[in-house]
Parts: structure tokens; sequence; C-alpha cells
């Protein structure tokens, strides 16, 4: 286990440094916490990707924006209703929040499966069709074809798994809001005709968060050091940031359940007028 009682409050500098030799030690300095002990570092590591990532991601993380959800809906509608309240409504559907979170994370590591063994195949044809004894394909032209699979291989994977992010990604206030079992359907269908809208939007949120969390954390970093209270910096930036996009993400689903909803009235407006001149015209004809 980390000893805390080895990480300063507040990182000091020999009197002898430099203003630049200050910035550069502490950007590229290591964690000396991480070299203390190499078995206890791997416990604690094995002891996240076991037991504290999947008990966040499952549940930590769904009820938590389950809560903003209903918290930014009753803001919206003019409600009133307590992060209590929200929490204690969003655990009565704990588990199919769970659940769905579960099989929503399986499908989009399957499609990041897929599209990673595709081009591994194609990446290994392409080194084996230049490295036959006839091939006319130049080395240039292969580190070519190769820095372009690359290349296609980033915009392809963040395509589709965004493509696929954004269209199931609703499935949470589906699962919550609607009862509904995964949810998974219903996001495909809210999302239709509307992804490059949020793809642009959720670009541009993601720069900001970028922007904002990377530029504090690497700025606190540089004049704390590896201190506790640089780690508390970063910490308090993450939790004053999350909420923003959480607030994003549920104003953009009452913003898709009310088009959905706006065309589905429409349609059925329709249908009605034409059963209704169906059925005067049959009238008048009798």
């Amino acid at each position: 286990m980390t000893d805390l009682d080895s990480v300063p409050l507040v990182k000091s500098d020999e009197e002898s440094s430099t203003f630049w030799e200050i910035w550069q030690n502490r950007l590229v300095e290591p964690d000396p916490a991480l070299n203390d002990n190499v078995g206890d570092n791997v416990g604690l590591l094995l002891l996240n990707l076991l037991v504290i990532v999947p008990l966040t991601l499952l549940f930590a993380y769904p009820l938590t924006l389950s809560a903003t959800l209903l918290m930014t809906r009753a803001g919206v509608t003019g409600e009133t209703i307590s992060m209590k309240a929200a929490l204690k409504q969003a655990l009565s559907r704990v588990w199919p929040l769970a659940g769905s979170t579960f099989v929503f994370g399986l499908f989009i590591s399957g499609i990041l499966v897929i599209l990673t063994v595709l081009f591994m195949v194609v990446g290994i044809s392409i080194v084996g069709m230049a490295t036959v004894d006839d091939s006319d394909l130049s080395p240039l032209a292969l580190i070519g074809w190769l820095i372009g699979g690359y290349i296609a291989l980033i915009i392809t994977v963040v395509l589709v798994s965004s493509f696929f992010v954004i269209r199931w990604g609703f499935y949470l206030p589906v699962v919550l809001l609607d009862h509904e079992g995964l949810g998974i359907g219903r996001s495909w269908k809210i999302t239709k005709g509307n992804f490059w809208r949020l793809a642009a939007l959720y670009l541009v949120m993601t720069v900001i968060y970028t922007i904002f969390s990377g530029g504090i954390s690497a700025l606190s970093l540089v004049v704390f050091g590896t201190s506790i209270l640089s780690k508390l910096i970063q910490v308090l930036v993450s939790c004053l940031l999350m909420p923003w996009m959480m607030i994003v993400y549920a104003l953009s689903y009452l913003d898709l359940k009310l088009r959905y909803e706006g065309t589905d009235v429409e349609a059925l407006l329709k249908r009605q007028a034409a059963a209704s001149a169906a059925a005067e015209l049959n009238g008048s004809h009798d």
C-alpha cells in the first residue's frame, strides 16, 4: 500500500535549482511511492481492475448519471427534487441500470475487438504482399501503406465506436425513466438522424473538458509536484467538470425525447387523417 506519510503536502525544491530546472524536474520526475514496493503496487492494480473499476462502471457511474438526469429534468420542468430523493429513485432501478450498462460495455468492446482484428488482418496482408520476392512494392511505399493504414485505423475506430456509443449511449435514461429492460433499442430509435449533431456537440465538450482538466492538472503538477495538494486539485477539477458533462448528456436526452415524441405524434396525426379521409371516401361511394 502507498504510505501517505512519504508523500509531502507541498513539494519543496532545492535552493540551487533554477526556475526552468524546477519545471523540468517536476514534469519528468517519477512518483517515489511507485518504487517503494512492487508487490503492493501489483496488488493495488489488481484490486482496481477487479473490484474498484467494475463497481465504479456498473454502479457508481450509472447511479450518479441517473441522479443528475432526474435533477436536470426537474429543473427543466420547474419541479423540485433533492439529491437524496434523486439517488433514492435511481437506486430503485439499480440492477436494470447495472445490467444494461454491462451489456452496453460488451457490445462496444465487441465492436472494438472486431475492428482491431480486421485491421490486423489487413496489415498482415499488406506486409505479406510486400515481402514476397516478386512484389513491386518498394520499402518507401510499404512505409506509406503502413502509415496510411495506421491513420485509417485510428479514424475508423474513432468514427465507428463513436457512432455506436452515441446511438446506443442513451440507454440509461430509457431504463431509468421508461422502465425498459435494456433501452439500447429505444436509444437507437431516438438518436436516428441526430448522430452528426450529437457527435459535434460531444466533440466540442470533450475538447473543452480536456483543455481545462489537462491544463489545470499539468499546472498543479508543475507548481506543486507529486504532492498531496496537487492530487487534491486534480480530484477537485474532475469533481467540478464531470457534473457539467452529465448535465449536457441529460439535456441531450430530453431534447431527443421531445423530438422523437413530436415526430411520433405528427406521424400518428397523419395516419389518423389518412384513415378519416379513406373512411369518408368509402362512405361517399356507398
